[in-house]
């Protein structure tokens, strides 16, 4: 599947609950229940390494390179972040480190994500976005390295 159909799967699994998500308590609640789904990851060490800084949650992110394709998985103290974590591994793991530094990122936008959250938590969004498009980013020279 092609990262954008990602994204669109999600908006059309959110707009068909939007109106059981009227409220913003509401909504937070479909978020967090979505943690609940990410699996638990008994591989990823909680390591300084695999924490995300500048968050006020704490955020792990693992990821692994595996024929030509990143792989995330993560996990987090908040039961929010484990949600939209679980989000962005749907969006982004299995995909090329092309794609995922190339990548035009809408589903926070369509879904209102950015309109529900304090400004703390767009913050590790964007921290977030950021470790994953960075990881992505050092397969992609370390790919580039092997060619030689």
């Amino acid at each position: 599947m092609h990262l954008n159909k990602a994204q669109d799967k999600i908006i059309d699994e959110f707009e068909a609950i939007v109106d059981q998500v009227k409220s913003k308590f509401r909504y937070f609640r479909h978020v967090a229940n979505l943690g609940s789904l990410l699996p638990t990851v008994t591989s990823i060490q909680r390591t300084n390494e695999k924490l995300i800084k500048l968050t006020k949650s704490k955020i792990w992110l693992d990821a692994e390179y595996k024929d030509g394709k990143v792989y995330y998985s993560g996990d987090s103290d908040s039961k929010i972040m484990r949600g939209i974590l679980l989000l962005y591994i749907r969006v982004f793991s299995g995909r090329t480190p092309n794609e995922i530094v190339d990548s035009d990122i809408y589903f926070t936008n369509e879904i209102d994500l950015h309109h529900y959250l304090s400004q703390d938590r767009r913050g590790e969004i964007a921290s977030l976005l950021q470790r994953i498009r960075s990881v992505a980013a050092g397969y992609k020279v370390q790919s580039l390295g092997n060619k030689d």
